[in-house]
């Protein structure tokens, strides 16, 4: 979930494919072959989209997928605020420069997302 709030806001950014005319978030260094479980996302907004078109966007399902995760594998819950909405653009770029690399120390990492308000405790829940 911090993979798609670090760039741009929990905007489901990180969703959006690479086209010939777009290269998106999906496939930056930090996101390649690191997030996974998109098929899922799909999954869930096909079924929504079914049965209450145009209403639930797949920002707030991101959010939800990963609070209702953590939730179930014994973390703490938290409230999600709902109604975001979907972007229509993505920052390769920005996911480059912004999402903490794989190789950065516990202080590193504390320091990211202390940067974009998060706490230890965020940072712990969040990553898994």
């Amino acid at each position: 979930h911090f993979h798609d709030c670090f760039v741009n806001g929990c905007d489901g950014s990180v969703l959006l494919d690479d086209t010939a005319s777009f290269t998106g978030e999906k496939s930056a260094g930090p996101n390649k072959n690191s997030l996974r479980g998109f098929e899922v996302i799909d999954a869930i907004k096909s079924q929504l989209e079914s049965q209450c078109p145009g209403i639930v966007s797949c920002a707030d399902i991101v959010a939800l997928a990963a609070q209702t995760s953590v939730f179930m594998l014994g973390g703490p819950g938290w409230a999600v605020p709902l109604g975001r909405r979907d972007s229509t653009t993505a920052s390769r770029d920005a996911a480059n420069s912004q999402i903490p690399p794989p190789v950065f120390t516990v202080s590193e990492l504390t320091s990211a997302f202390q940067a974009k308000g998060l706490s230890l405790k965020d940072m712990v829940v969040l990553s898994g």
